[in-house]
């Protein structure tokens, strides 16, 4: 399987960052992994603000959460996409037809339209995928690698 580009959910970001998250290691050593390949590394833009919720959410100074969100924006291996209304209709369609909640629709049909595979901690989004999509925990990844 040649894989050239992968979404990043931000169940996957908030896990390889926070040290307390269950699924830690194989979540940052999966980021650590794929920033080294030649692999293109998507996230919607609403990745950004599902990051700072999810730290501010747990308690964290607003300092060290707007830190992190830089951190990921000025990554030069991570590539932002808007959600502009071409996508925004796309996940409506995943949405409506997978069962998909709202955001996770986002990042399925951002996978869908750029042929990426999806790494998500989300299991209920992971399993809701259409068949066309290659949807892998973070430890699946690893697992998976390196790719033949």
């Amino acid at each position: 399987m040649l894989i050239i580009a992968c979404v990043l959910d931000a169940s996957v970001l908030v896990a390889a960052t926070r040290p307390n998250e269950p699924f830690h290691d194989d979540a940052q050593a999966c980021v650590k992994r794929l920033m080294a390949e030649e692999i293109i590394l998507l996230i919607p833009t609403i990745a950004l603000v599902e990051l700072a919720s999810a730290f501010a959410r747990s308690g964290a100074d607003a300092n060290l959460t707007e830190q992190v969100v830089v951190m990921y924006r000025q990554h030069p291996d991570l590539k932002m996409v808007s959600v502009d209304e071409a996508l925004a209709n796309a996940a409506v369609t995943m949405a409506a037809r997978q069962r998909i909640r709202g955001c996770d629709a986002i990042y399925v049909a951002l996978a869908q339209e750029r042929w990426a595979v999806l790494i998500t901690l989300d299991n209920e989004q992971r399993l809701r995928v259409p068949s066309d999509i290659t949807a892998w925990t973070p430890s699946e990844f690893l697992a998976n690698w390196p790719f033949t």
